[in-house]
């Protein structure tokens, strides 16, 4: 379609081509797994922040070493470990945001040791008093570890500079969004995945210079929407869903407005302050997540009600939720995120995702099941 396009998807088809050019270069890459640690705190020390991507490739190796009860984003994180496929990593930061996760981050410690492996676990209850500068303290300790690492002092200024150039990405991001609930059909569900992922994958700076030149491309088209049921996309809490399960919504009649996916909306939804201490501001943007997640704490924010809102605002007519199998925190709050949004009178539909599809004719067939629902309700 264009060339900014066509260079943020092929960096997200080849996530680690960046990482391995700057090992290249002598820089150091430390890998992130989802979701809340803040990734300027890598960029201050001079290295390359890359948040982990579910591999492609069928779990093999990995079974060796844990259940496979696991999650898909777990299971194919060892397995690619199993592989020998972490050469493009120097170290890794592990937040803990569930027993999976937990677990994961301790096998790995154990039989594949990188140079550099931090295991953080902030404040679960976002509400709690000292909560805030219980955050500072344990940001405090990775910073340290990561100041003796790189062998580089991470100053306020550094850290200040790094918020900046996050922050500009991240509204760079929530302008293309805001471009597509104006004018839906603009990216298809696979070009707007790989933007985002490709934020995840490279330096800030360079994809923000991608994302103006898509942003400047895509001022002047007007594309047509006509016929097609408006549809919020929720849930993958902490990897990137298959991108033909987004192209079937799209075949059976969909057009997404919106979503909340951690490879989406969720990922770039608030900006860090920019005045006063960084770390703290760091602090503040973990406790005050725009987006709710079923992994904390926060009952002065309900995903439900959450929801509600944004579909109003999106004016999308139906919610499917991406439900990835073994997700614990997901499965244990979507009976009341489903409660709350029928009462509401919001059409949805689950669907549950695997990290091996054996066919998609099942969820093909769902799909068009409630597309046709919602057609009928014109």
């Amino acid at each position: 379609m264009n060339s900014a396009l066509d260079k943020l998807e092929a960096i997200a088809e080849s996530p680690y081509q960046a990482a391995r050019q700057w090992r290249q270069e002598g820089k150091k890459v430390v890998g992130v797994a989802p979701m809340h640690f803040p990734e300027e705190l890598v960029h201050a020390a001079g290295m390359l922040p890359l948040v982990l991507q579910e591999s492609d490739e069928p779990v093999t190796a990995g079974y060796s070493y844990l259940y496979p009860f696991f999650c898909g984003f777990t299971r194919s994180t060892v397995d690619v470990a199993a592989k020998g496929r972490w050469d493009y990593l120097d170290g890794v930061i592990f937040p803990d945001i569930c027993l999976q996760m937990r677990a994961t981050a301790h096998i790995l410690r154990k039989n594949f040791p990188l140079k550099y492996f931090e295991f953080i676990q902030l404040p679960v209850d976002l509400r709690g008093k000292r909560t805030p500068e219980k955050a500072v303290a344990k940001l405090q300790g990775v910073k340290a570890s990561l100041e003796e690492f790189a062998s580089r002092k991470i100053t306020d200024q550094a850290l200040g500079q790094s918020i900046s150039i996050y922050n500009r990405n991240r509204s760079l991001l929530r302008k293309l969004y805001d471009l597509r609930r104006a004018r839906p059909g603009l990216l298809r569900g696979k070009e707007m995945l790989a933007a985002v992922r490709a934020s995840m994958l490279m330096p800030k700076e360079e994809h923000s210079r991608l994302l103006e030149g898509l942003l400047a491309e895509l001022e002047g088209q007007r594309p047509s929407a006509r016929g097609k049921a408006r549809v919020f996309v929720s849930g993958h809490l902490c990897q990137a869903p298959k991108a033909d399960i987004l192209g079937l919504m799209e075949e059976a009649g969909a057009v997404i407005v919106d979503d909340d996916l951690y490879t989406g909306y969720r990922y770039f939804a608030s900006d860090a302050a920019t005045s006063g201490d960084p770390l703290e501001a760091l602090a503040q943007r973990y406790v005050n997540m725009s987006v709710p997640c079923p992994t904390r704490s926060d009952p002065e924010n309900d995903w439900g009600q959450y929801l509600i809102k944004a579909v109003k605002a999106s004016r999308a007519e139906g919610v499917i939720t991406l439900l990835v199998k073994f997700c614990e925190p997901h499965m244990f709050y979507y009976p009341h995120l489903q409660e709350t949004l029928t009462a509401a009178g919001i059409p949805n539909l689950m669907l549950e995702t695997e990290h091996e599809i054996v066919s998609l004719e099942g969820t093909r067939t769902r799909i068009q099941a409630f597309m046709e629902m919602l057609r009928g309700r014109k």
